[in-house]
Parts: C-alpha cells; structure tokens; sequence
C-alpha cells in the first residue's frame, strides 16, 4: 500500500496510481442540458456506484476489499474498493427493466402490471407452499398468477445478474482479496431473498445496502432504492466547494488532474 497522503513529505519522485473513468461525451452532454434545463445547475458529475458507495459502504469495508453491485433500471453498475481507494468499475447492461420484462413476457402481462407485481410480491427465495398461491392479478390470457411460477421468473434472471457480477470479479485483479463480500443496492436489491441467493452463488458475505447512520434522514430514504440519491447529497457536502466540473471542458480532464497533482508539490 502506497502513501495516500504524501502532503508535507519529502521525496525525490512522485508516482500515482489512478483509475480513469471515461464516458460518452454526448451522453453526458445530453445528460447536463436536461438537469439545467429545469433550472439545476451541476457543480459536479460522479459515477454512480461511487455515490451509492458513499451511502451504504463503511470506510472499513472499504479498505479490507469490498463489491458494490446497484442494481438500478436499465443497467448493474459495479465499484470494487480495495485499501480505502477505488480499484475497478464496471457496467453490466441488465438489470430491473429486463426483469420486469422477462415477468411481463412469461406471465403474459402488460409492462406496467409486471412492474407492481414484481415490486409487491417478487422473491428470489419463495416458501413453497404444498397449495400453489396466486397474486390475485389475472393475466391477458385470462388465468390467474401463480405465485410459484413468479419467483421462478424472478429468480432465473437475478440468478443470470449475480454470475455476471462474479465473472467481473477476474477483471478487478481482486477476486480473492475481497473479504468484506459483496453489497448489493439499487431498487432491485429489494426483492426478498436476494442477498441469501448472493451468497449461495458467490461463497462470500452478502448484504442489502440501505443508507444508514445518517442523522435526520426519514425512514422513506432508508432504502435501497436511494442509495445513489442519499450519496449523491453526501458527496457533495464532503466535496462542497471544489467545483470540477465548471473549472474544466471536454477532453482536458486529464491534464487538469496531473495539473492538480504537481499544485500540491511545487
């Protein structure tokens, strides 16, 4: 482990070891002008696991090695931190959409229907019940849900998120030195037992990740769901008044870190 804060120390050579995060100039673009265009401005932009991370992850855990899995709408967004620092990132394009997908084509529903199923009565671990129970909604084709038929949906497709989250964990070069196991967090992470199948594939330590240990948070906010919300406002009032993002343009972020860097020094 390096030094992480070599300010006021004496030296002949200065080596840094940084994990670049890039993405779509457009996209970011776009995503900018829509904020602004209701009157926000943006002080910053951050990735969303490091936000999540900031809500649900202890500064332990971080620093004995830990996966951050948000499980959001469209896409798995995955941090793993190591030594207090984050050391790899990835984004897994399947997530709640897809599952509310596979409900709405299995169970022949229409979309919006097979999301409040899948919110109010989803499981990845159901008791089975000697009398198979329906949910009392009635498909398009006229027969009634089986609760059984549901979580087995369910299940196969969070199954298909989790071993993809494993086979990311090669990639990290941390596969084996995360002992603090794996955080799940998102929306997704609601669903009932899904941190008991975690385990199950993974052989390690699984939690759901709910912002906690924040004074003055309502209980409403005390779910995954807000994770990346909740850490948003907490980053910015850990980073208030750096202002990254208005002091830099497009395609200077790096010469402006290396900038910052050698401020510290000389």
């Amino acid at each position: 482990v390096g030094v992480k804060n070599p300010v006021g120390m004496h030296g002949f050579r200065l080596d840094v070891e940084t994990h670049v995060i890039t993405a779509a100039t457009t996209s970011v673009q776009n995503l900018v002008k829509c904020i602004r265009g209701i009157g926000i401005d943006i002080e910053d932009l951050i990735l969303e696991p490091l936000a999540s991370g900031e809500a649900v992850l202890t500064e332990d855990e971080k620093e004995v090695g830990i996966i951050l899995a948000d499980i959001g709408g469209g896409t798995t967004d995955i941090a793993v931190f190591k030594d207090g620092s984050i050391w790899h990132t990835a984004i897994l394009p399947v997530a709640g959409y897809q599952l509310t997908r596979d409900v709405a084509i299995g169970l022949g529903l229409p979309f919006d229907v097979a999301e409040e199923m899948k919110k109010r009565y989803g499981s990845v671990m159901p008791v089975y019940e000697s009398k198979i129970e329906t949910t009392g909604t009635i498909s398009e084709n006229g027969h009634g849900i089986s609760y059984q038929d549901l979580c087995d949906i369910i299940r196969a497709r969070v199954e298909e998120i989790i071993r993809l989250i494993l086979l990311e964990l090669p990639r990290s070069e941390y596969e084996t030195l995360v002992p603090a196991g794996l955080v799940l967090t998102g929306g997704t992470a609601n669903l009932s037992g899904i941190d008991a199948l975690g385990r199950d594939i993974l052989q390690l330590p699984v939690r759901v990740g709910t912002p906690t240990n924040i004074y003055g948070i309502t209980d409403t906010l005390r779910d995954p769901a807000y994770a990346t919300s909740v850490g948003l406002l907490l980053w910015g009032a850990k980073y208030k008044g750096t202002q990254t993002w208005k002091s830099r343009r497009f395609g200077i972020g790096l010469r402006h870190l290396i900038s910052r860097i050698k401020n510290l020094f000389f």
